[in-house]
């Protein structure tokens, strides 16, 4: 009489180890960048793991030649484009600081950031290639740290925003932007000003997003991207605020997009991404050259308004990274 019951519990059995046999192979991959145990001798086999790209030999200083870490390091796996780099930078940065532990990062990302930023002060992760791989302690959460011996591998995409945000100002200290991005922003920002033949613009910076992430959140917020009205009606607070005159700098990954829907004949808005010609770090760097910014989601406009440090208007994303970086710095506003 019990015999169907028991087929079924097999079946229940099989059916479940199936589906962690497949979450195993084809899901942890995703989402585990450490090596196995025996192939981490050293930190130069760690190294390559966190990198989504292959990595040449380095040429290590002769300091760090002499110099491997006496604690637990923190380092992050390398994820997304720049502005997700960032991010993984500056959470690495930010639970060094607070920890105490060396920072460092892989050379993919800072390959990434030093064509954007001067002197960043985290050292790859190369330069100590040649120490020993000690992680038979390591954590994935600075929550989870309690002794110095212990490092830290933060995931990809790691976004830590309570954690860098406590040191706002000095995290824009250590983004600072190379030389010639200063100067190509700077000329941008003059241009505005003469054909707007005003000397006493306010600049307000606008991101604009499409493209990729369309898909993206339509899968993971059942959202839409957001329409011009909203973009329209951000730029108009900004107007009525400053009646002494504003230009809107607009970047994109779709300018045609924003040339048909936000210009208008409105002579105050300038579309300066170029597909194929302006770079991602030239437009950050306009971003964060203007005294205000809108922006509707993705880190690379988050960051933007960061670096620019003054008042944002913030498309209402649910569940979005961005939301918390409003909640934790004043004079952001999201536009419902």
């Amino acid at each position: 009489m019990k015999r169907p019951n028991q087929n079924l519990l097999v079946l229940s059995i099989i059916l479940a180890s199936c589906i962690m046999v497949f979450i195993h192979i084809f899901l942890f991959p995703l989402y585990e960048p450490m090596p196995k145990k025996k192939e981490m001798k050293f930190l130069g086999d760690f190294e390559q793991s966190l990198c989504t790209t292959n990595l040449k030999p380095v040429k290590v200083p002769l300091f760090w030649k002499h110099h491997c870490p006496k604690d637990g390091i923190v380092t992050v796996a390398q994820g997304g484009r720049l502005g997700n780099q960032m991010w993984e930078y500056a959470s690495t940065w930010a639970v060094a600081r607070r920890t105490g532990l060396e920072p460092y990062v892989p050379r993919c990302i800072r390959k990434v950031l030093d064509e954007v930023f001067e002197d960043l002060s985290i050292p790859p992760l190369g330069y100590v290639s040649h120490c020993p791989a000690k992680w038979d302690s390591v954590i994935r959460s600075p929550e989870l740290w309690s002794y110095t011996n212990q490092s830290i591998l933060l995931p990809r995409f790691a976004v830590l925003p309570d954690l860098v945000l406590t040191w706002a100002d000095d995290i824009r200290h250590e983004f600072r932007f190379k030389r010639r991005l200063v100067e190509a922003s700077q000329r941008v920002l003059e241009t505005a000003g003469q054909l707007l033949n005003s000397t006493a613009l306010v600049y307000v910076g606008i991101h604009v997003r499409r493209t990729d992430y369309r898909g993206y959140l339509w899968r993971t917020h059942r959202m839409f991207l957001a329409d011009a009205d909203f973009f329209n009606e951000a730029m108009n607070y900004f107007r009525k605020k400053f009646s002494g005159g504003v230009a809107f700098l607009v970047v994109s990954d779709d300018p045609g997009w924003c040339r048909r829907n936000l210009l208008k004949g409105n002579n105050d808005v300038f579309v300066v991404s170029k597909g194929g010609v302006t770079s991602p770090g030239q437009d950050l760097a306009i971003m964060a050259a203007c005294n205000h910014s809108i922006i509707d989601y993705g880190t690379f406009g988050v960051w933007g308004a960061i670096l620019a440090s003054g008042e944002t208007i913030l498309y209402n994303i649910t569940k979005h990274s961005s939301l918390r970086v409003s909640e934790l710095l004043p004079n952001w506003h999201v536009l419902n």
